[in-house]
Order: C-alpha cells, then sequence, then structure tokens
C-alpha cells in the first residue's frame, strides 16, 4: 500500500489517479463500443456474404444454363452430332465450351453412354452424382450440383438435346478453384473458402481465397466446420481474431457444398484506429494538464500550510517576532490572519509573564497568570522566612539614591538567589527587608529543612558580599532571619483588576516577630526559628535552644531556636552577635 508523508503528493496521487480511473473507462468504453460495433458489422457482412453467395451461385447457374441450352440448339451443333463422328463432335463441344466459358463439355447418351467428352484423359466410368443428376433433369429438364470429375470439383449442368424430342444430355462443368474465390472476395471483401462434406465427414477445402499458411491452420481447428454451421464464431488467425460462418450452397446426392466466410477483425477496426489514437491522446493530454493542476492546486493548499507550520515551529521556540504572510483571500488568509493574531496573544503573554518574573517570583509568577485562579486562599502548612538587613543606614550616608539602589539591588540579587536555589519564592520585598515562602504556591518534599538551608546559604552569601564590601571601602553589613512553620491561608489576594499571591495568617506575624527577635544581644545569632520549622524538617542542622518567649499577640509561649550552621563546625561563622545598627 502506497504512503505518502506529505499531503501534497497525496492530493497530486488522488487527482491523478482519480483523472486516471477516468480517462481509462472512456478509453475502455470507447474501445469496447468500437469492438463490439465491429464485430456486429462482421456479423452483419457474413450473414450478407452467405444470402449473397447463394444468389450468385444461382444466377451464375442461371446464366451458364442459358448459354448452354442456347448451345444445344444451334443447328451447326446438333447436324455434328447427326454425323455420330465423335471427333467432330468433340471439337464442337470444345469449341462451344470455350464460348461459355466451360472447362469441361460432356455428351451423353439418353442411356447414359459417353459419346463425346473434351477431358484430355477421358474414360472409365462416370461417376454416381453425375447419373443422379440425370435423373433430376428428365424430371426438371436440368439439373445442376458440384460433383468431383477426375478428383476436382466441378459445378456441372445437365440439358437435354432436343430435335425437338431429346436425343442426347449435354453436360457443361465449372472448374470450382481458387481463381473463383478470389473473385467472390474481390466482389464481397471476405474470405471465401469452399469445402464439401459427406457421410464420412468433412474433407479437404476445395478452393480458397486464404494464403496457404492461414488455409492449413483453419483446417486445424477442432470442429469449426459444424461450429460455425449457419453462426458466427470468433477464431484465430496468424494472431489475428477472425469471425466465420459456414453456409451450405447445394446439396448433391450424400455431399454438401459449403462456403466458409471469414473477415479479420483487425481489418475491420482499422477505421476506428484513428478514433482510437485520438481519443489516446486526449487521455495523455487529460492526465498531463491533471498533473499540472494537480501540482498548483496541492501547492496552492500545501505552501500556506507549510508557511503556517514553519511559524509554528518558530513559536514553539520562542520566537513571536515574524508573522505569516499568506496574500491568498480564501480560508488560509483567515487562517493566516488568526495565527498571526495568536502570536501576537502568545508574545505579549509571555511579555507579561517576564515583567511579572521579575517583580514577583517565577513560581507565583505562574500560578498568577493561570486560567484557573480565583481570589481567595487556601490553608496549607507553608514555611514563612522574614530577613532584614543591620547597618545599612550607615551604609546609606553620603550616597546618592542611585548608589544606594544599585546596592540593594546586589544584596537582593545574592539573597533571592541562595532562597531560589533551595527551592523557595520570595514573596516580596519590604524596603531592605524580603519575605520568603517554603511550600507556597507549590509544595516540596522538605520545605522547612530547604528554608533552614536557605538562611545559612544567606548567612555564607552575605560574608562573601561583606568581603567584596572591604575591598570596596565600604562598611559591612549583618543580617537578621526569623523562620516559622505553620498553617496559614495562601492564595490571590487582592481584587480582579489588581491581586497579589501571598499568605497570611498568625504564623506569618510569628516569623516577622522572630526576625526582630535576632536584634537582641542575649540571643547572639543571625537566625531563629521555631521549634515547628526544626521538628517539620527531614535534614539535621547545628542549632542551639533558647527556651520560651512570649510573643506580642500570642497567649502562650513559643519555642524557639537559634540555627547555628549545617554541622558544629560551621557554627563559629553563625553564631555572631548582632550589629548594634538600627534597621534599614
Amino acid at each position: 500500500m502506497f504512503r505518502f508523508r506529505r499531503f501534497q503528493s497525496r492530493l497530486i496521487f488522488f487527482f491523478l489517479g482519480l483523472v486516471s480511473l477516468v480517462q481509462i473507462v472512456v478509453f475502455v468504453t470507447v474501445d469496447r463500443t468500437n469492438t463490439r460495433y465491429a464485430r456486429e458489422q462482421i456479423e452483419a457482412a457474413l450473414e450478407l456474404g452467405a444470402r449473397t453467395f447463394s444468389r450468385l451461385i444461382e444466377l451464375r447457374t442461371e446464366q451458364l444454363s442459358e448459354s448452354v441450352r442456347i448451345l444445344t440448339g444451334d443447328f451447326a451443333f446438333k447436324t455434328a452430332i447427326a454425323t455420330g463422328e465423335r471427333t467432330t463432335i468433340r471439337s464442337v463441344l470444345e469449341n462451344h465450351g470455350g464460348r461459355v466459358g466451360a472447362d469441361v463439355m460432356l455428351l451423353l447418351s439418353l442411356d447414359n453412354a459417353p459419346i463425346a467428352d473434351t477431358r484430355a484423359e477421358a474414360g472409365g466410368a462416370l461417376p454416381p452424382a453425375l447419373g443422379h443428376l440425370i435423373r433430376v433433369a428428365e424430371q426438371n429438364d436440368r439439373a445442376w450440383a458440384v460433383i468431383s470429375l477426375d478428383g476436382q470439383p466441378y459445378q456441372v449442368l445437365v440439358l437435354p438435346v432436343l430435335a425437338p424430342v431429346p436425343v442426347a444430355w449435354i453436360v457443361a462443368g465449372f472448374r470450382i478453384d481458387d481463381r473463383l474465390a478470389q473473385q467472390l472476395q474481390q466482389f464481397t471483401k471476405l474470405g471465401v473458402s469452399f469445402f464439401y462434406e459427406s457421410v464420412s465427414g468433412p474433407v479437404n477445402i476445395l478452393a480458397s481465397s486464404l494464403p496457404p499458411a492461414m488455409r492449413a491452420e483453419l483446417m486445424r481447428i477442432p470442429d469449426i466446420f459444424t461450429r460455425a454451421k449457419n453462426h458466427v464464431e470468433p477464431v484465430t488467425l496468424q494472431k489475428e481474431e477472425h469471425l466465420v460462418l459456414v453456409a451450405a450452397l447445394r446439396m448433391a446426392a450424400d455431399t454438401t457444398l459449403d462456403v466458409i466466410l471469414l473477415r479479420s477483425l483487425e481489418e475491420e477496426l482499422l477505421p476506428f484506429l484513428e478514433l482510437r489514437i485520438a481519443v489516446f491522446v486526449l487521455s495523455c493530454s487529460g492526465l498531463l494538464v491533471s498533473l499540472i493542476g494537480a501540482f498548483f492546486i496541492a501547492r496552492s493548499v500545501t505552501k500556506p500550510v507549510r508557511a503556517l507550520a514553519e511559524s509554528a515551529r518558530r513559536v514553539e521556540r520562542g520566537e513571536y517576532g515574524q508573522e505569516v504572510r499568506i496574500e491568498q483571500q480564501d480560508e488560509f488568509g483567515e487562517l493566516a490572519g488568526a495565527f498571526n493574531r495568536m502570536i501576537k496573544g502568545l508574545a505579549e503573554r509571555d511579555r507579561v509573564r517576564s515583567l511579572l518574573g521579575k517583580v514577583v517570583s517565577p513560581a507565583i509568577a505562574e500560578k498568577l497568570l493561570s486560567r484557573d485562579f480565583v481570589l481567595g486562599g487556601e490553608e496549607r502548612e507553608v514555611t514563612v522566612m522574614f530577613s532584614d538587613l543591620r547597618n545599612f543606614t550607615s551604609l546609606s550616608e553620603h550616597r546618592t539614591p542611585q548608589e544606594v539602589v544599585t546596592l540593594l539591588n546586589t544584596y537582593f540579587t545574592r539573597m533571592s538567589s541562595a532562597i531560589e536555589a533551595n527551592n523557595g519564592v520570595v514573596d516580596k520585598y519590604l524596603g531592605d527587608g524580603m519575605m520568603a515562602l517554603f511550600g507556597a504556591p507549590l509544595k516540596h518534599e522538605d520545605d522547612a529543612g530547604n528554608a533552614l538551608n536557605a538562611a545559612i546559604d544567606m548567612c555564607e552569601a552575605l560574608g562573601e558580599l561583606n568581603r567584596e564590601f572591604r575591598a570596596r571601602g565600604l562598611p559591612e553589613l549583618d543580617i537578621g532571619i526569623g523562620i516559622n512553620t505553620a498553617l496559614v491561608v495562601a492564595g490571590n489576594m487582592g481584587s480582579p483588576e489588581r491581586l497579589n499571591y501571598t499568605v497570611i495568617g498568625d504564623g506569618v506575624n510569628l516569623a516577622a516577630r522572630l526576625e526582630g527577635m535576632t536584634k537582641r544581644a542575649e540571643y547572639g545569632t543571625r537566625i531563629i526559628a521555631t521549634a515547628a520549622t526544626v521538628m517539620k524538617s527531614r535534614r539535621a542542622f547545628d542549632i542551639r535552644s533558647l527556651g520560651e518567649v512570649a510573643v506580642r499577640g500570642r497567649s502562650e509561649p513559643v519555642v524557639i531556636h537559634a540555627v547555628l550552621g549545617r554541622s558544629r563546625s560551621s557554627s563559629a561563622s553563625l553564631d555572631l552577635p548582632a550589629a548594634d545598627g538600627a534597621s534599614g
């Protein structure tokens, strides 16, 4: 089965297949119609030929009878017979036989005894068929039939010699040979062959207008003389199809003279050959025109489709700068317009997504841009982190606002990278502080541990940043971080026109309070986390218990811990006293 990967190939194949099928059907129909018509013409010609042959033989017999009858009434002929001289009578028979075109002339007595014979080697008994003809002539005044004389077929006429009563019988024989068959073929345009059959069955063809090879091939066809008797039959001769009809002409005793008429179907179709060639040329021309038309139609369909597919691949790669240009003012043109509008919409969406991703965390931006967002939130367990700079006020003194913003952006970049590297999201920036979430909007396997590890990474990143500041002659910074894990309400807050994804609840306030506690000198730590966060963490950290502490707004004290590092060896770098500077 043919498989075409390209639609253009399938379309061209369909058009060509359809047109080819129509052309083949037309060609075969015309050809079969011509062949059927030719067969009908041949059958009609053969049947007409059979009737014509019978009529021609009858007319020929009438003409010969009149000619021989005139001969028998000739006075000189009667005088020669009266002499009884066989030589004289034979000479007269030869002379008069030449005048009527007879090949054999005989004169018989009334008792059928030979008186004279023009044959060169006459003698012997006469054929029984001749005696039968004489008996017929006694009743009908004449008789004719085809009989064999000396092994050759003759059309024989028997007439009485009257003086004025019958005194003898005159027999005129006309040889049936190839010359006669050819003359009849020229008249009827049919192949002509004579044969006679007897009680012993068919014999060899007596005479024919056919070439010897075709004549021999005809004789080898089984039962052709019986199958085609008064019925048209197809036969193959010389690798050509012919139609054959066998017709009986005249009975003579136990024999029948038959004629085989045939005509070549190919010759009959010669007048239609020009029509066949014309139909073939038209079919080929139509196929060529269809091929060209199918190519252009397929191209007009597949070219815009390929353009759209290529543009779709560019969109898939994130390239929105090039529009699809299709000049066609049809459905493809409308599709291209809709596609270009879709590209503009996607480009605008990505621009908004990119801009929003710079304002909020990419995860929050994805949540805000989702199609199924609603105002409101859901209760879920989230680890909340608050961080705030120390000594930022002294750093900002005697510097322009642009320099301050640049330094602050450098700090936020380092801190944000540490948070995002631990699957956290920056919820918002609060002056020189920031709020981060772990477990919202996306939940991870160890959000509490991620938050603690992010806090340690932030302290380490701050150490690197302070070394850079020292090299530039800038004062060093310090940081305070508060972490709490609790059930909060997370969701889209605001209005349908302006919203923000964030978390609210008492657990959020507690994290903010812990960040403020890192300023107390008695705790001597940068990172304070609640017992809930430490217990939820699946990783081990070096911690120092700070005991229970009363938190404003809560009726029960909260157990808190100082996070020293990932191991005891790292605690020295993190367990530092908070700077005395105020918050920025």
